[in-house]
């Protein structure tokens, strides 16, 4: 689920790229160290660093408004991901591709299923040895390595099921966000300040960790410049946006490998199953 954390994380994550276009290991655009981080400055580190030649930008929510928006429906916003292979030669199964959880591995054998869940440290062998392990109680089956044999089968039925994310928005609300830069001269906070305005104003939309989007909007401040502390060096310019974000909740959700038919007669009495 996306939450104000994330949402501030985001924010402070398309700052640093401006500031360090190039990356953090590289100058940043206005020749000074740039630390960008969520909350409000600690006075006394703040004094510190800009007495040092080290900028910082703050990035501290404020107002919230929530907004009407019914709960939406289930989307998918990942996938399942199938990474293992079951092929069939003939009256063998060998177990291929690379392990990775959340997937099951299943095979449906002359109408009867026999599924397995992969398990965090499974291989190739220990998942082929699970499934011979399960068809063994009806009928014999053997594995040898990543390899499972059954001498009796007719019809082998191979099927690999994974897991999609899905997500469903329970709540929306618009939250501000005062955005400042705190510098040692007007020098450099001027055009690391016109930087980061720019790109507020340049960007619509944020991908928040679960894959849900914020929408951005900036505006400009009134009173946005402030050196009434110039004696202190300390240059600060207030920044302004708000963004619209949902609450989410996710949930993994199976593909089904096998489902089941259950025959009846006129009566209602049971005749029957047949697996598909």
């Amino acid at each position: 689920m996306a939450d104000l954390a994330d949402v501030s994380r985001a924010l402070v994550a398309l700052i640093a790229q401006t500031a360090y276009p190039a990356g953090t290991a590289q100058p940043s655009i206005s020749g000074q160290p740039v630390k960008v981080y969520a909350g409000w400055p600690n006075p006394a580190q703040l004094a510190d660093d800009l007495k040092a030649g080290k900028q910082h930008i703050s990035v501290f929510p404020r107002a919230v408004k929530p907004t009407d928006a019914a709960r939406s429906k289930w989307r998918t916003v990942a996938p399942a991901a199938h990474s293992l292979t079951l092929t069939v030669a003939g009256q063998a199964v060998t177990v291929g591709g690379t392990v990775a959880t959340p997937q099951n591995a299943s095979l449906v054998i002359d109408g009867a299923a026999y599924p397995y869940a992969v398990q965090a440290g499974d291989t190739l062998t220990s998942i082929a040895t699970a499934l011979a392990a399960l068809i063994s109680a009806d009928q014999p089956a053997t594995s040898s390595g990543a390899v499972v044999t059954i001498p009796g089968a007719r019809d082998i039925s191979p099927r690999v099921g994974g897991a999609a994310t899905r997500l469903r928005e329970v709540r929306r609300q618009d939250q501000e966000f005062l955005i400042t830069v705190w510098a040692n001269c007007y020098d450099s906070r001027d055009p690391l300040a016109a930087a980061i305005d720019a790109t507020l104003a340049d960007t619509n939309r944020i991908t928040l960790p679960d894959g849900s989007f914020g929408t951005l909007r900036s505006r400009p401040l009134a009173n946005s410049w402030d050196d009434s502390s110039q004696k202190e060096r300390i240059y600060r310019r207030d920044l302004c946006c708000w963004i619209e974000y949902s609450t989410t909740v996710a949930q993994q959700q199976y593909e089904v490998t096998q489902g089941q038919i259950v025959v009846e007669d006129d009566g209602g009495r049971q005749l029957g199953t047949v697996i598909l």
